[in-house]
């Protein structure tokens, strides 16, 4: 009877260890999806472009009459969108998405992909990050030092995709190209025996 019991659990916890990964991939690619809509819509945010709540603040420009008009500026949104560019999900999302696909059992069929979009997700938020950053920074909205704790929320961001190109780079994600060395000396040293 004990030798039922230790043969049919560890064919249990295969079983659903194999379940859970066939849906890594799925996920992996969910939380990208998820990620590189939070960064278009903030991208979307930043420039202003139609359909986005206008930010507004006082005129740059002096106005002589009763009332000033309020103006949207690029400082202005930047001021506002810079801190969602290097939030928790834009930063952690990617990272667990290359995680799920190469460290939780195994590779998957399409690890190298999921890696490279992650990068690529990365890179723009941070992109978008450092010049919404630049933008708030250089419009003087903002008082005191919140500068240096975006600027670290950037460095956090910045180390999320150092990581991700680092799992890119690993031997175990290297494109499975013939490699080609340069016989060049050893044909020259022919070429002089024959001579």
């Amino acid at each position: 009877m004990s030798d039922q019991l230790g043969e049919d659990v560890p064919s249990e916890t295969a079983q659903a260890w194999d379940s859970a990964r066939r849906v890594r991939e799925p996920i992996a690619w969910m939380l990208l999806v998820l990620t590189a809509i939070g960064v278009l819509i903030s991208a979307w945010e930043l420039f202003g472009l139609p359909g986005t709540p206008v930010i507004t603040g006082p005129s740059p420009v002096p106005i002589t009459g009763p009332s000033p008009v309020p103006v949207a500026t690029f400082g202005l949104r930047a001021s506002v969108v810079a801190p969602q560019f290097v939030s928790l999900g834009f930063v952690a999302l990617p990272v667990l998405s290359v995680i799920l696909i190469a460290f939780a059992g195994g590779l998957t069929d399409r690890a190298r992909q999921v890696v490279q979009t992650a990068i690529s997700i990365q890179a723009l938020a941070l992109g978008f990050g450092v010049l919404s950053w630049l933008g708030a920074l250089g419009a003087h909205t903002r008082p005191g030092v919140w500068f240096i704790a975006d600027a670290t929320d950037l460095a956090v961001a910045a180390a999320a995709l150092v990581f991700t190109v680092a799992v890119l780079r690993s031997q175990a994600l290297r494109p499975l190209t013939p490699q080609f060395e340069d016989f060049g000396e050893d044909h020259e040293d022919f070429e002089e025996e024959d001579a």
